[in-house]
């Protein structure tokens, strides 16, 4: 099983087994917690693609860097040193089977804040330059053929406890659970904290389960899932329903 390595100035504080994925940020609610006000509550994810494994920055405030390059979403390589706040992760692709770590969580963290080195704001300009055009990569200016823009996806409500009736997957990672960074906060201590990330990159949006035992379509949600139009997904006692926003409208219009 793969596995990646914690690292502190090249000191080892410990490796985590990835199974199906793991999430990486400051809150007790990660599997990798890193206890630095540099790293965001939940910083980054890295989850299975088929046989690929890919890592993902959940818009943190100072970026996740693959090999001194800032990305936002890339697939990881044997010995590929991940870095996130001033710790370092380094992947292991041919590692043997190995438990999950385990850790406390930890209290007293406080609100993120930005590294003030001068390499590191060099390495947020370039990252801020990557997100720009990564999001022009998804949204393009309209050509003079008038090429129409990307749908928007949206999960509506259909039963159990939620704070609105909708909600719209404009971001590019959203997630459900009881996490306060979570788009749809799922109600009651119990909760998973994170039940499911949902990837949006275009016109698709890919559901992974991260947590509890989500369902699609009665299905259980294992690994990742092509959102298609009329999805159900149940979660902790929530049942949601995957609409294109333009659907939604048609129906109202109907």
């Amino acid at each position: 099983m793969s596995k990646l390595t914690l690292q502190y100035e090249g000191i080892v504080l410990k490796e985590y087994a990835l199974g199906t994925g793991v999430t990486i940020g400051r809150l007790p609610d990660n599997a990798v917690i890193i206890d630095n006000p540099a790293v965001s509550g939940h910083h980054a994810r890295v989850y299975l693609e088929g046989n690929q494994v890919v890592l993902e920055d959940l818009r943190s405030t100072n970026g996740t860097f693959v090999n001194g390059r800032p990305i936002t979403r890339q697939l990881l390589q044997h010995g590929d040193e991940v870095l996130v706040g001033k710790h370092q992760l380094v992947f292991d692709r041919t590692a043997g089977e190995a438990p999950p770590v385990t850790t406390a969580p930890m209290e007293g963290l406080g609100d993120t804040v930005y590294l003030d080195t001068k390499q590191h704001r060099a390495l947020r300009a370039t990252l801020e330059t990557a997100r720009v055009e990564a999001a022009r990569s998804i949204n393009p200016r309209p050509a003079s053929s008038s090429a129409p823009a990307p749908r928007m996806g949206v999960l509506r409500v259909v039963s159990g406890r939620s704070e609105q009736d909708e909600y719209d997957l404009g971001a590019h990672t959203s997630l459900i659970g009881r996490s306060d960074t979570a788009l749809v906060r799922l109600q009651g201590w119990f909760k998973p904290s994170v039940a499911i990330a949902i990837a949006r990159s275009g016109n698709t949006y890919i559901a992974t389960a991260l947590g509890g035992k989500p369902l699609v379509n009665d299905v259980r949600l294992e690994g990742r899932h092509n959102l298609e139009d009329g999805d159900m997904l149940s979660v902790s006692g929530l049942v949601l329903e995957f609409r294109w926003k333009d659907a939604e409208r048609a129906e109202s219009a109907a």
